[in-house]
């Protein structure tokens, strides 16, 4: 079977600029009113170096990225997986953020669905899919290092079955935990994935997917 990575980001990106000045003898009063500013950039494999390795103790194997990934763009693509295998994939994803808010802003991210192969197998993003803290240009992790669970979302997902070939959006009434909080108003998110594919996953010849989607508000 293969695993694909795929990626939606949302982001508010809004300014108004306006000014008020008060007619009259005297001194001339200007007013400012701006609006947030949220500008997020998310670039899958944003590194050299990237890809799927097997989790291995010692000497760590070449990653070797699946046809659907390419350098600073496209999906993680895990090739082909096994049945109770376990796999890290390098430098998986960049999340950069900037935003005017002197309360800084908060990243999700959550799994729009479980693993589809487009058809009737499926297996489930939760205990499957993991990420975890990466470098700019070194990345010292294993399929072995520590990490954290990604959860399908219970936010509403349009389409609310996700496709192939097309990024899904997610509406939240509530938010879930935050993926990352800041109080600056400037920061950048390195990740590498885990992949642990359970025993039971149905085995197939068409690709399994999911589409992560990363959602930034402003604190």
């Amino acid at each position: 079977m293969r695993a694909w990575i795929g990626f939606g980001a949302l982001a508010l990106a809004a300014m108004l600029l306006g000014t008020r000045a008060d007619a009259g003898t005297g001194p001339v009063k200007v007013q400012w009113y701006v609006t947030g500013i949220l500008k997020f950039t998310l670039t899958p494999n944003y590194n050299t170096g990237y890809g799927p390795v097997p989790a291995t103790f010692g000497t760590q194997p070449t990653p070797a990225p699946g046809a659907g990934a390419c350098f600073q763009g496209c999906a993680d693509d895990f090739g082909t997986v096994i049945q109770n295998g376990q796999y890290l994939y390098k430098y998986a994803a960049h999340l950069h953020v900037i935003t005017n808010d002197v309360n800084g802003f908060q990243v999700y991210g959550e799994g729009s669905a479980d693993f589809s192969d487009g058809g009737s197998n499926s297996f489930p993003v939760n205990g499957s899919l993991y990420y975890l803290s990466s470098g700019a240009t070194s990345d010292s992790n294993t399929g072995f290092t520590p990490s954290l669970e990604f959860f399908k979302t219970s936010g509403t997902v349009n389409p609310s079955t996700p496709v192939f070939g097309s990024a899904p959006t997610i509406t939240y009434g509530a938010y879930p935990a935050p993926m990352f909080t800041s109080v600056a108003a400037t920061n950048d998110y390195y990740q590498d994935y885990q992949l642990k594919v359970p025993a039971t996953a149905p085995v197939s010849t068409s690709e399994y997917f999911v589409w992560v989607v990363y959602t930034v508000v402003p604190q």
